[in-house]
C-alpha cells in the first residue's frame, strides 16, 4: 500500500427540518493522492486537473463507501474546518467527487475516488 498525503472528504447532506444543505467532514491520514492542479500536461488540457485518491480500508478505520457521493468535496491534506457551503474553503486545494469504486478485492482493499 502507497500512501503519500492526508485528505479530507466533505459529505453533502440535507437537514431536514431546515430545510438546508449541511456538510459532514471525514479526514483520513493514510491516503493515496495523485494528481492535482495543472498534474500531468500530457493527459491534456481537459485531464489537467484531475486527481485520483485510494483509501484503503486496513489503514482508515470506520471507512465507509456510504460516506461518498458524486459531488462530494475533496480537499488534499488534512483540514479541520467545519463548512456551511463550498465556498468557505476558497483558500484550499479542493476537487468534486467525479467517480467512486468500491474495490474490495486482491489484498489492498481500497475505495477509489476520481475527482476534478
Amino acid at each position: 500500500m502507497l500512501v503519500n498525503n492526508a485528505v479530507t472528504i466533505y459529505h453533502k447532506g440535507l437537514d431536514i427540518t431546515t430545510r438546508t444543505e449541511t456538510w459532514i467532514r471525514f479526514n483520513y491520514s493514510k491516503a493515496w493522492f495523485f494528481g492535482g492542479k495543472g498534474a500531468g500536461i500530457n493527459k491534456g488540457y481537459d485531464n489537467a486537473n484531475d486527481v485520483e485518491v485510494r483509501l484503503f480500508y486496513q489503514l482508515n478505520n470506520n471507512l465507509d463507501i456510504k460516506n461518498f457521493n458524486i459531488g462530494d468535496i475533496i480537499v488534499k491534506g488534512n483540514c479541520t474546518l467545519d463548512i456551511s457551503t463550498q465556498q468557505d474553503l476558497k483558500n484550499y486545494e479542493i476537487y468534486n467527487i467525479t467517480s467512486i469504486n468500491d474495490n474490495k478485492f486482491g489484498t489492498n482493499p481500497h475505495i477509489h475516488i476520481g475527482g476534478r
